[in-house]
């Protein structure tokens, strides 16, 4: 079986797992065979079945330390339930030292749905599942090449870039770098960037940016702009990943000041809500996948949260955070996600779907624009971002950045 929304694309990480040598499995990420921490990547394979893929290594001068290798597609029809469209990332692998091979990361990366409901209770807007909304054109004034950029397509922009300070101690002083893929849906009267972050130093970041004009003819109402990703891991093999609940826990009233950190397995497919003062995030991880000092290696979904909190509907989807279910042929849809975890299906030790929910609470304010005399709406809505970071957390054997590095 594919994974359905990748068309001629769908079993790309796949198929470079085969040519590996290992032996076939009813789909990917359900592997029969042992596990196996590492699959060097063929990349003549990999260019064949996707064209649109590259090397991008850090630093961008002198001998790499790190290298990224990213497949993305450009998704456009009129199958929202099922293949949303957009701009979808994977497969990605990383590679951590310059004679490290590359690992795999993720599968499928993508915006599942932008789900907009105003304070009145009505229109509540579902942007691509509901309306199929498509990318819009970018051109070198979107993408200019001062700021590092290059169009990848007259929808993708690829910027590679300083990304600002990485540490300072007292021995120095280190700043980073990153490459940035992003595309804008044209939602109508709005446009939502869709962008993905690849740092040096082995993060990913996910952010939805939210700007145009304001409702037409009700400039004023505020309203909700939830974004959620859909985030088809495949760490190592993909089919033997796992997930872990992390939570800090601190009572104030204890003078002790004492504190706890928890990171509990889940086992069946739930959804959960993310807590201010818990820090709560999920870990994916692989029991074959250690670094070199054989600790457990791990990619943390970290929320990056706008206006302090994360809203809540009626809409049932809406009411958890975050989702963990098992990968099932055709489940893209996130209105759907209480039916995908419906019976608590098992989610430990197979091919992992994480989903989550970042929201934007938008008030207008005159800055967003004015009525002229004949009451005309004028003016733009600067950009909102919010979004997510996938963290790594013992993967590395240690900063490749801050030298030596044994």
């Amino acid at each position: 079986m594919t994974h359905p929304g990748i068309s001629s694309l769908a079993l790309i990480g796949w198929m470079v797992f085969l040519c590996s040598g290992a032996a076939a499995a009813e789909e990917p990420g359900v592997s029969t065979a042992a596990p196996a921490a590492v699959r060097e990547v063929d990349p003549q394979r990999l260019a064949v079945l996707c064209p649109d893929q590259f090397d991008q290594s850090f630093p961008v001068s002198g001998p790499a330390q790190t290298t990224w290798r990213i497949c993305w597609h450009e998704v456009a029809g009129n199958q929202g339930l099922t293949n949303p469209n957009g701009l979808v990332i994977g497969p990605v692998y990383f590679r951590k030292s310059p004679t490290a091979p590359f690992v795999s990361i993720l599968w499928d990366l993508r915006v599942s749905d932008y789900f907009v409901p105003y304070h009145a209770g009505s229109p509540r807007y579902y942007d691509l599942s509901g309306f199929n909304f498509q990318l819009t054109t970018v051109t070198a004034n979107d993408c200019p090449a001062s700021v590092g950029g290059a169009l990848l397509s007259s929808h993708v922009c690829k910027e590679v870039h300083d990304r600002g300070l990485m540490w300072k101690d007292s021995s120095g002083v280190r700043r980073g770098q990153e490459l940035v893929l992003w595309g804008s849906i044209d939602a109508d009267n709005y446009r939502y960037i869709q962008e993905y972050t690849f740092r040096d130093d082995g993060t990913i970041i996910g952010r939805m940016g939210a700007t145009g004009q304001n409702l037409p003819g009700d400039e004023l109402q505020p309203h909700a702009h939830n974004a959620i990703w859909r985030i088809n891991f495949g760490l190592g093999d993909g089919g033997k990943n796992n997930v872990t609940h992390l939570q800090h826990s601190e009572n104030p009233g204890d003078p002790s000041g004492k504190a706890s950190d928890s990171e509990t397995l889940i086992i069946k497919a739930q959804g959960l809500n993310w807590d201010i003062r818990k820090h709560d995030g999920l870990a994916v991880s692989n029991p074959s996948v250690k670094n070199a000092r054989g600790d457990l290696s791990e990619y943390q979904l970290l929320p990056l949260v706008m206006g302090g909190g994360l809203t809540q509907h009626t809409e049932p989807f809406t009411q958890n955070d975050f989702w963990v279910t098992p990968y099932k042929s055709g489940q893209f849809a996130a209105r759907q996600l209480p039916s995908y975890v419906a019976g608590g299906p098992n989610v430990a030790n197979t091919d992992i779907v994480l989903w989550y929910k970042g929201s934007l609470h938008h008030h207008p304010r005159d800055e967003d624009g004015v009525y002229s005399a004949s009451h005309k709406w004028v003016g733009t809505a600067d950009v909102m971002w919010t979004g997510f970071e996938l963290v790594p957390h013992n993967f590395l054997d240690c900063s490749p950045f801050y030298l030596p590095c044994p």
